[in-house]
């Protein structure tokens, strides 16, 4: 007997884990997974960000953690790659996975942001500030 293929839900190209609430296996966990990881990076670099993986499942994408820093000499905010992680699985992907720039999102999520996402997720009767929206 062959088993049926269900067919993959596409990821957008500038996707980000709030765009892609809907279409999670299990949302509230895969959020909170996320967010250990992001407060992982902050204890140890005093920054983290967030991007999704747009070539796998959007159901349970892998995501790149990231954090800034301001270059010294240039003034300027650079990016440096944490660590990538298996959206099914959350744990750390071989760095080659993390070098290729077209299997991530060029938009990022703030902790700050993942964090709020959680609280809606959680609560989603609870009024939301006017402000959760806004960068």
């Amino acid at each position: 007997m062959a088993t049926k293929r269900v067919p993959q839900t596409p990821i957008a190209a500038d996707a980000t884990i709030a765009d892609m609430v809907e279409v999670l296996d299990k949302p509230v966990e895969y959020v909170r997974r996320v967010l250990e990881k992001l407060e992982r990076c902050k204890r140890a670099h005093g920054d983290a960000q967030v991007r999704v993986g747009v070539r796998g499942r959007a159901e349970a994408p892998n995501y790149l953690i990231e954090y800034a820093r301001e270059n010294a000499k240039t003034r300027e905010r650079e990016t440096y790659q944490d660590a990538a992680y298996s959206g099914s699985t959350h744990r750390e992907l071989a760095p080659h996975h993390i070098a290729e720039a077209r299997n991530w999102s060029p938009e990022e999520m703030n902790i700050t942001a993942v964090s709020a996402l959680i609280g809606r997720l959680r609560n989603p009767r609870a009024p939301s500030s006017r402000f959760s929206d806004e960068d």
